[in-house]
């Protein structure tokens, strides 16, 4: 099977054919492995989640303007949980005028608003980028405009046309020679229309993610006939795997160079960005690096950061809040169907964390890893234990990442950034799978547009003392985060979901 990505991108969806996809065959001049930018398939058009003025149309799966559309050109702002308003494009926030591309006020500053599919990213107009509050240059893998002297790609980098001459990405400089050696763990170097770069292994032919097929009597599937250094005289049969899996490692032609086994390359994700599709993944087989379970991780996939890469069966889940994460083992974090049981599963008392909330009706396979379950109202299973050496907090958050609170206080132990705020001050990350910002019990959330995110600790709105003079339940006595603990702070509801008894103490 051969990875392809449509050489041509519609503003509303990718819409590219046979026909109107210009061929693309340009040879790896290093291995000689040949680089085909072709068709994608279609996809969930929420997958990976919505952009902050959008909701998922459930019946259409589409993104869709939260507000129904906004007279006089106005844009759609989230204002709390569930809770959109129109407010004019600004100019300035809080008496502090706005940069191109900071479109919208947000916790009373000026802020861009990143992209989604079908919505574009608020500082494409200027070629960048919206990272946080500001518009920032392009980085590897990030669509970019040709010649831009203002948003030029990462030092070392080309901004090349690799999907057809309107969708440029920035990619690794590997010289007008080919040389395959500057190219990162699991890249090879490419032909391109504008010299040589550096791309996923996974977007070269013969590059799947493979797994030899294991025997009955504890060997692997032969094929007679043929010889293999790697299957004791015989070929090996192999089949491919979806993500989350192991798989073998190859060389530039696409023969094996693991031996006999599952492999020990990871099949994971080559992530790409474009300012109208948001996040655009590749299934791609990575080499492992030497970190184990637990330890510290960057995403640095040169020769020289195999210390920091993580190994066979681990992915680095960005959580510090800065270019280091933890590793953490894969997971198949698609959910179950018609008797389907994902593989590779969690043990038991974890949960398979959708890390990029993302989702493909055309796979059986998302990548996911493993944290411990928690509950934030349970006796017993209410706080949680580091990961390696990095503290870890109770989220009442969805491991499916559909639904950032959870309707009965389930949870997830999800690393703490390196710094995480005290309750009702500050905090750095909404996204609970970006690292816990706030201790155990407690959301980083803004309920308002013009307030900023700070770290709220949640309460049972069934132990606040009903109206009509009634008693709580017993359980409101014994039960951690029952009642809001600050003075002046009452249990209020977040969300009209049925049946939700979580609410934040504000």
């Amino acid at each position: 099977m051969t990875h392809r990505l449509g050489a041509v991108l519609t503003f509303g969806a990718l819409a590219c054919t046979l026909l109107a996809c210009p061929s693309s065959n340009n040879n790896n001049p290093d291995s000689g492995t040949e680089f085909d930018a072709g068709n994608p398939p279609p996809r969930d058009a929420c997958s990976g989640g919505c952009a902050a003025n959008q909701l998922c149309d459930q019946d259409k799966r589409i993104c869709v303007d939260a507000c129904g559309g906004c007279p006089n050109n106005g844009t759609c702002v989230k204002i709390m949980e569930g809770v959109y308003d129109c407010r004019d494009v600004v100019v300035s926030c809080n008496g502090q005028v706005c940069e191109r591309g900071q479109i919208a006020c947000i916790g009373a500053a000026c802020s861009c608003l990143s992209s989604a599919r079908g919505s574009d990213d608020s500082c494409a107009t200027e070629s960048k980028w919206c990272e946080g509050a500001l518009c920032t240059s392009p980085k590897r893998f990030y669509e970019c405009t040709p010649g831009s002297e203002t948003a030029k790609c990462p030092t070392g980098e080309i901004c090349d046309p690799v999907f057809g001459e309107d969708l440029a990405i920035c990619v690794k400089d590997c010289g007008m020679g080919g040389s395959n050696g500057v190219c990162d763990r699991g890249e090879f170097c490419a032909g391109l229309d504008t010299g040589a770069g550096c791309l996923p292994s996974g977007l070269f032919r013969d590059q799947e993610c493979n797994q030899f097929i294991a025997a009955p009597d504890g060997g692997f599937v032969t094929v007679d006939g043929g010889v293999s250094p790697n299957c004791a005289g015989n070929v090996c049969q192999r089949l491919t795997v979806p993500v989350s899996n192991t798989c073998l490692l190859k060389d530039g032609n696409g023969a094996i160079t693991d031996q006999p086994g599952k492999g020990t390359g990871n099949c994971t994700y080559a992530t790409f960005k474009f300012w109208n599709e948001g996040f655009y993944p590749f299934d791609t087989c990575r080499p492992p690096g030497q970190a184990a379970e637990g330890q510290p991780c960057k995403l640095d996939f040169s020769a020289g950061a195999v210390a920091t890469q993580c190994g066979t069966g681990l992915e680095c889940a960005m959580t510090s809040g800065t270019d280091t994460g933890v590793c953490l083992r894969l997971c198949n974090a698609n959910p179950p169907s018609r008797g389907f049981v994902p593989q590779p599963a969690c043990n038991t008392g974890e949960s398979c964390v959708n890390l990029y909330r993302y989702t493909d009706p055309n796979n059986n396979a998302v990548v996911g890893v493993c944290m411990k379950s928690c509950n934030v109202f349970s006796a017993t299973n209410s706080t949680c234990a580091p990961v390696g050496t990095v503290p870890t907090s109770c989220v009442p958050t969805e491991a499916s990442g559909e639904v950032v609170v959870s309707s009965n206080g389930d949870g997830v132990c999800i690393p703490q950034q390196t710094a995480i705020g005290a309750p009702h001050m500050g905090c750095a990350e909404t996204n609970p799978f970006h690292g816990a910002a706030c201790g155990d019990g407690q959301m980083c959330a803004a309920l308002t547009g013009d307030e900023a995110a700070t770290c709220t600790p949640v309460c049972d709105l069934t132990c606040v003392p009903p109206a009509d003079g009634g008693v709580a339940p017993s359980r409101c006595t014994t039960q951690p985060n029952a009642t809001c603990a600050t003075s002046g702070k009452t249990c209020k509801r977040v969300t009209s979901t049925t049946g939700a008894i979580v609410g934040f103490c504000r």
